[in-house]
């Protein structure tokens, strides 16, 4: 399930992840949301893993994967907020082979992905 934030910099949408996330989850938050603030200019993107999130159900990132292509030049920059894990280790794995500015923090240090994303 995804969880909007609330009180973000101008600009900028975010969502935290708890349980396992669902191909209805992405339909019913992520993608409208994303779509929605595309029509402002490029999209800052704040996605915290709760410390419930559990991963994503079977053919999800491959949805997700499929989104991310058909918008690819729609992202300024992303911050993932969350612990250590093959996550974040996928995170590393795609700076800088995406145009926008993608950077990971740590579960602790929310407040500056908040700033690094008003920037």
């Amino acid at each position: 399930m995804f969880t909007p934030i609330d009180r973000l910099p101008n600009g900028v949408i975010g969502f935290e992840a708890h349980g396992r996330i669902t191909r209805a989850d992405r339909q019913a938050i992520l993608i409208p949301s994303i779509d929605a603030a595309r029509t402002a200019g490029k999209v800052k993107l704040l996605y915290v893993t709760g410390p419930d999130f559990c991963g994503y159900e079977p053919g999800t990132l491959f949805d997700d994967s499929i989104f991310g292509t058909r918008h690819f030049m729609s992202f300024e920059r992303i911050a993932f907020v969350g612990e250590e894990g093959p996550y974040a280790r996928a995170i590393d794995a795609l700076d800088g082979l995406m145009p926008a500015a993608l950077r990971r923090f740590a579960r602790g240090d929310l407040d500056r992905a908040k700033a690094w994303l008003a920037g």
